[in-house]
C-alpha cells in the first residue's frame, strides 16, 4: 500500500468498511436454521448472540434501519427483533466466513481477541444482574463491542498488531504506549472512532472516551477504597463513589479484566482490577474470584474456537514463563505483507542535534505547563533511540548522557540528578547533574545503600517513587538526611535504571524550589523514558 496509516483518523478511514468474517461453523449454522421458512425468532437468537461478530454485522444492520426512524439499538435482542428472518437472511448472505488455518497467528489471535470481548461482555452482564442493575441489555452490547479495533486490525493490521504484542509481552512496554508507537495512536481510540462512525452504541463511545477513563491516580484511589485504606480522604470517596455509578463504569471495568486476564491471570494488575470488582459487588474476595472464573468459563464455552487457547483455559494452568504464540512467523509475515499495511511512520521533521557529551547544560528557567512537555521532539527522538537502538549508543553512559536531555530538555524537569550504583561495594554516589549549582550539597552526596530505605528499594528493584507535597514529610524519614537539603516544596520524584539484570543508576528529578508541582503527565513521562533507557542498555549489554 502506498498510504500510509498512522494516527486515528487514517486507520478508521481504513478499516471502516472492511470486512469482518465470521466462522465458518457459525454461518453454516445459521444459513441452516434460516432455511426453515417456520423457525421462531428466539430459535436463532443464541446463534446469533453467542458470536460477537456476528452480533456486530446484526447490530450494524438494525442500526441503519433504526436511525432512519430516528431511534436507537438498545441491545442485541432488540437487533434481532427489529431485523426479522428476512433481514437477517439478507445479512448471512453478505457475510464471509471463516475457516481458521491452525498454523495461522494472525487468526488465532484475531478470533482470540473476538473471545477477550466476549467474556468481558459475560462478566458485565453478570454482574448487573447481580446488582439487580437497569440497562442490562444495553451495557452488554457496549462492552462486547468495547474491543472492535482488536478485532479488525488483527484482521487487517496483522503485522502492527503482531509488533505491538512484541513490544508489551517482551520489552514491557505500557500497551497505550507500545500502540501508539506502531499505530500513531491506540486502539481505544479505533474502537471509539469506528463505532461512533457506524453509530451502533452510544454508551460504547461514551466508554470509549479517553475523558472518561481514571488516571493513575483514581485507580489507585479505586483499589485503595477496595482494600478499606484510612488514607482515603472524604473528597477522595465522593469522587470515586460518583465515578462507581457512572453508566459507563461496568462497561470500563469488565473490559479492564478481560484485557488484563489476557495477559495474565497472575499479575498484580489483573488482581488488583479484581479488588476492585468485589468492592464494586459488595462481596467476599473469595466468591468473587469463584464467580470471576465461573463467568469467565462460561464464556469460553459459549464463544469457543477449536484451535485456539481461551483466557478461561489459561486461567486454570500453573503460572509460568510460557506465553501465547502472538508473533507471525517469517513465513506468515512474509504472505500477508503482500496484502497488509506495512508499519511505517510519516516522515519526521529534521533530525535534531545528538545529545551533548558534556551535560553541564544551562538551568531551564521558564515555566513548565503542568501537562505539557517543555519539547517533545526531543522526548520522542530519545525514546525512540532507546526502543529501536542507535548507532552511537554503543555504551551505557551514551544511554545515560541520553536520558538526561530527555529528562530536562524534553520533558522539562528542571533539575535531574544521576545517582550511579556501585553493587559490589553497596555504594550510591552522585554521577551527573543537570540544573543544580556547582556548590549544591547533591554534588557531593553518597550514602551506603546497605541501610534499609527508598534507596536501597531501588536499587534491588526497577520502580518509580513520587514524593508530593502531601507525603513529602513521611517520604523524607525513609531517605538519607542529606535529602533534606535538596528537597524542593513541591516535591520530586526516582526511579531507579538497569543494567540488564544489574542495577546501575537513580534518577532524581524536579521542578526546582519555586518550580511547579509534579503531574501525573511528567511523572509518567519519566517513568516511560526510565525504562526505555533500561531497554536499551538491555540490548547493548554483552
Amino acid at each position: 500500500m502506498s498510504e500510509i496509516l498512522y494516527g486515528v483518523e487514517a486507520w478508521v478511514e481504513y478499516l471502516k468498511d472492511r470486512p469482518l468474517p465470521v466462522r465458518n461453523s457459525v454461518i453454516r449454522r445459521l444459513k441452516r436454521q434460516l432455511q426453515d421458512e417456520h423457525i421462531p425468532l428466539h430459535k436463532i437468537n443464541n446463534t446469533i448472540k453467542f458470536d460477537p461478530v456476528l452480533c456486530l454485522h446484526i447490530v450494524r444492520k438494525a442500526s441503519q434501519m433504526h436511525l432512519q426512524k430516528d431511534s436507537k439499538v438498545t441491545g442485541i435482542d432488540h437487533a434481532i427483533s427489529s431485523l426479522g428472518l428476512n433481514n437477517i437472511s439478507a445479512v448471512a448472505q453478505e457475510i464471509e466466513a471463516l475457516k481458521i488455518n491452525p498454523s495461522s497467528v494472525a487468526q488465532k489471535m484475531y478470533f482470540r481477541n473476538i473471545a477477550v470481548s466476549h467474556h468481558a461482555a459475560t462478566q458485565a452482564e453478570h454482574w448487573l444482574r447481580a446488582r439487580k442493575a437497569p440497562f442490562i441489555d444495553e451495557t452488554f452490547l457496549a462492552t462486547l463491542f468495547y474491543g472492535v479495533g482488536h478485532w479488525m486490525l488483527w484482521q487487517h493490521a496483522a503485522l502492527h498488531m503482531s509488533q505491538i504484542e512484541v513490544l508489551v509481552r517482551e520489552q514491557d512496554i505500557e500497551p497505550i504506549r507500545a500502540e501508539t508507537e506502531v499505530l500513531g495512536c491506540t486502539v481505544q481510540e479505533i474502537s471509539k472512532g469506528l463505532i461512533s462512525l457506524w453509530e451502533i452504541s452510544d454508551l460504547a463511545v461514551v466508554s470509549l472516551e479517553h475523558e472518561t477513563s481514571p488516571d493513575k491516580k483514581t485507580l489507585v484511589q479505586l483499589h485503595q477504597r477496595a482494600l478499606g485504606d484510612p488514607r482515603l480522604t472524604d473528597e477522595d470517596l465522593r469522587e470515586i463513589n460518583h465515578l462507581v455509578q457512572e453508566k459507563f463504569f461496568p462497561v470500563k471495568l469488565a473490559n479492564w479484566l478481560a484485557l488484563a486476564a489476557n495477559l495474565g491471570w497472575q499479575l498484580t494488575k489483573t488482581m488488583k482490577v479484581i479488588d476492585i470488582i468485589n468492592d464494586y459487588l459488595k462481596g467476599e474476595i473469595a466468591d468473587t474470584i469463584t464467580m470471576l472464573h465461573q463467568h469467565c468459563a462460561y464464556s469460553a464455552q459459549k464463544y469457543h474456537v477449536a484451535g485456539t487457547l481461551a483466557p478461561a483455559a489459561e486461567m486454570l494452568m500453573l503460572s509460568s514463563d510460557k506465553q501465547i504464540n502472538y508473533r507471525l512467523s517469517q513465513k506468515e509475515e512474509s504472505i500477508l505483507s503482500k496484502t497488509l499495511p506495512a508499519i511505517e511512520k510519516p516522515e519526521e521533521p529534521a533530525e535534531l542535534p545528538e545529545p551533548e557529551i558534556e551535560l553541564e547544560t544551562e538551568v531551564i528557567t521558564s515555566a513548565v505547563p503542568p501537562n505539557d512537555y517543555l519539547d517533545k521532539n526531543i522526548y520522542d527522538q530519545i525514546a525512540e533511540r532507546f526502543l529501536k537502538g542507535y548507532h552511537l549508543y554503543t555504551e551505557p553512559k551514551h544511554i545515560l548522557q541520553g536520558l538526561l536531555q530527555g529528562m530536562n530538555n524534553g520533558i522539562g524537569f528542571e533539575r535531574v540528578a544521576l545517582f550511579l550504583i556501585n553493587p559490589k561495594k553497596q555504594q550510591l554516589k552522585t554521577g551527573l547533574l543537570v540544573g543544580f549549582d556547582d556548590n549544591d550539597p547533591i554534588a557531593r552526596f553518597n550514602c551506603n545503600l546497605k541501610t534499609p530505605g527508598l534507596l536501597q528499594k531501588l536499587s534491588q528493584k526497577t520502580g518509580c517513587i513520587w514524593i508530593k507535597p502531601d507525603n513529602q514529610e513521611q517520604m523524607l524519614t525513609m531517605l538519607p538526611d542529606a535529602y533534606t537539603d535538596w528537597a524542593t516544596p513541591n516535591g520530586f520524584a526516582l526511579m531507579s535504571v538497569f543494567y540488564g539484570k544489574t542495577s546501575l543508576a537513580i534518577i532524581h528529578a524536579d521542578f526546582g524550589n519555586t518550580g511547579s508541582e509534579i503531574s501525573e503527565f511528567h511523572n509518567e513521562r519519566l517513568r516511560y523514558l526510565c525504562s526505555a533507557a533500561s531497554l536499551a542498555l538491555k540490548k547493548i549489554k554483552k
